[in-house]
């Protein structure tokens, strides 16, 4: 259990119950891969989707703990399934510190661990939600798919624009931060009003949050985040920070990243970590780090928008501290 939100003990042993949910659901005695697939789940991730989910119930009528908590369980499990698979597709060793499932176990048999946790995650959702909301879960799979999916399309070109980025980005990661607050409000019958506002608070969150996410594989620690400095550039991703550089100086940064390699062929290390400085040196973060503050400006905006409460006021730390996070 991340120690995350040891500053709100009532959403954290909530959070706690989830994480029982979710290991009960994947310890599951037909399943042969499930003490890996426990191992993955439990490598340290932060817990926000679920977390989110919660808050958002929290704005409603009064809604049923246990039910809140599978459909929150179910979120997590969607996310880890997608975290599975994305490690597949980056041919990612590595996952928060900790060998990758397709590491240890082998790609076909990742692949269908990865199926395996959406089924469950679909089986917990039509147990616990609104049939809206299970059907919100399942048209959302196929937004990360096809955001994937472009992102893979475009990998060692680094021609993205900023709008295809912001495209992607939202696909993979701001869909799932909204439809949590979304989803958490609507089990709770919140009104329309705030059900509308959570859901545009989570979707400029979730924006924020991988901006900021992209901007530390440029700058942080490797101890820190857990995975080496320009791992994104080095696997041939085209995120906001170098964007904005190639805009100020195209020809010096191909000019690294062609650094002893084919056409669409992987980057060095070093000329990815070399890339990365550069960038920096070229004031790509900071522009970056511009547009993630724009867009949790807006969330606050949405959260003000909200009756005061407990769970506003969560809602309006947790976005200033995902701007301002380190890992």
């Amino acid at each position: 259990m991340t120690d995350f939100w040891k500053a709100s003990p009532a959403l954290e042993r909530r959070l706690q119950r989830v994480v029982a949910i979710v290991d009960a659901t994947i310890d599951y005695p037909g399943f042969p891969l499930r003490e890996m697939a426990l191992a993955a789940a439990e490598a340290g991730g932060k817990l926000l989707r679920p977390a989110l989910l919660i808050i958002g119930s929290s704005f409603g009528r009064a809604a049923e703990a246990e039910r809140i908590e599978r459909l929150s369980a179910a979120v997590e499990l969607l996310h880890i399934a997608t975290l599975v698979h994305d490690d597949i597709i980056d041919e990612a060793p590595i996952r928060r510190g900790h060998p990758s499932l397709h590491a240890n176990v082998g790609v076909k048999k990742a692949v269908l661990a990865g199926d395996w946790l959406f089924s469950r995650c679909f089986l917990l959702s039509s147990e616990s939600a609104d049939p809206d909301n299970s059907r919100n879960l399942a048209r959302l799979i196929a937004a990360i798919c096809s955001a994937e999916i472009n992102q893979d399309l475009g990998k060692y070109r680094y021609t993205a624009s900023v709008r295809d980025y912001l495209r992607t980005i939202a696909g993979k990661t701001a869909a799932l931060f909204s439809l949590a607050l979304h989803a958490g409000a609507a089990e709770a019958k919140a009104g329309t009003r705030i059900v509308q506002s959570l859901r545009r608070a989570g979707y400029d969150m979730g924006m924020a949050f991988q901006v900021i996410d992209d901007i530390l594989d440029f700058e942080s620690d490797a101890d820190v985040v857990r995975k080496p400095v320009g791992k994104d550039i080095a696997e041939g991703l085209c995120t906001l920070p170098l964007i904005y550089a190639l805009q100020t100086d195209r020809a010096g940064l191909e000019s690294i990243l062609a650094r002893g390699r084919e056409p669409n062929q992987a980057v060095t290390a070093e000329a990815a970590a070399a890339a990365a400085l550069r960038a920096a040196e070229l004031g790509g973060l900071e522009r970056a780090r511009a547009d993630a503050r724009r867009f949790t400006t807006r969330a606050l905006a949405e959260i003000e928008r909200l009756p005061a409460s407990q769970p506003r006021n969560e809602l309006l730390g947790l976005a200033e501290r995902l701007l301002d996070r380190a890992y």
